[in-house]
């Protein structure tokens, strides 16, 4: 197997014209080298792009949040900007696996996996992110939405790759949760992204996305628009709930732990609203 080791930012073009359809990119190696080992994956070539300091960083470019795709759970957690702005992105970032993988694991990697499951997918859906990737033919910049073809599939070339994730700066508070099978390093089952504009005790704006119960994230705009203008309460939350939950019930598989996320989306819709403290 070969290794791909560009270097700088100008030695990206060279590296990708060495890939060919059989070629990873890898960033974190943290679900790549685990499919190796299980031989489900059999490259024939790494190309490794995390030596190049531009693509680890995270910078305020305008109105918008630049972070490079080899910035890390722990170095997109801990940054400033992130935390001022983009608290649902911490939340996620902070609950990705055990702090070794944290450690390693990549923003554009979890992207790239396409999962289902991927925590930071509906976070990014949430805050309407655009993804820059560099090809044969030069930067491009495509909707969160229109990276994702499938369960581990993208829309992107064998030669493309993820460079950059460009969020607009938010003005509303958000916050993120997940529930799993377990409590520590787990896989999540629910994830549940919200957005949300307070005004005289009434939510004035609200946004939902859920991850791990379709293909991609959900967009719940059904209880979006029966919960605007109205008061956070219980009852209005386990109503929401109730939406989320007809909709798994509807479209969920059986064997895909439907009747766990029906159950879970109550706890989950209520823990979304208590992170942000609203109830």
């Amino acid at each position: 197997m070969r290794s791909i080791l560009p270097r700088n930012y100008e030695e990206i073009g060279e590296a990708l014209r060495q890939m060919t359809e059989k070629s990873a990119l890898i960033g974190g190696g943290t679900d790549l080298v685990i499919k190796m080992r299980m031989s489900t994956e059999e490259p024939d070539a790494l190309c490794y792009l995390g030596y190049i300091p531009e693509l680890r960083e995270i910078r305020k470019e305008k109105d918008l949040l630049s972070i490079g795709a080899y910035a890390t759970m722990t170095d997109i957690a801990e940054n400033p900007l992130v935390r001022e702005h983009f608290p649902a992105l911490v939340h996620a970032t902070e609950d990705v696996g055990s702090l070794q993988i944290r450690n390693n694991a990549t923003i554009g990697g979890n992207i790239g996996n396409a999962s289902p499951a991927g925590d930071l997918l509906p976070v990014l859906y949430l805050y309407d992110a655009s993804i820059e990737v560099m090809g044969a033919k030069g930067l491009r910049q495509i909707p969160i939405d229109g990276v994702l073809a499938g369960p581990g599939k993208m829309t992107l070339a064998y030669n493309e790759v993820i460079t950059r994730i460009l969020l607009p700066f938010c003005t509303m508070d958000s916050g993120f949760v997940k529930l799993g099978s377990r409590k520590k390093v787990t896989i999540s089952r629910i994830g549940i992204a919200l957005g949300i504009v307070m005004e005289a005790k009434h939510i004035k704006e609200i946004r939902l996305y859920i991850g791990a119960v379709s293909i991609k994230p959900l967009h719940l705009s059904a209880a979006e628009d029966f919960l605007r203008g109205k008061a956070v309460n219980e009852s209005n939350i386990l109503t929401a709930a109730a939406i989320l939950s007809d909709y798994i019930r509807k479209n969920v598989p059986e064997e895909f732990d439907r009747d766990y996320k029906v159950y879970a989306a109550k706890g989950a819709m209520t823990d979304v609203f208590l992170k942000l403290g609203l109830i």
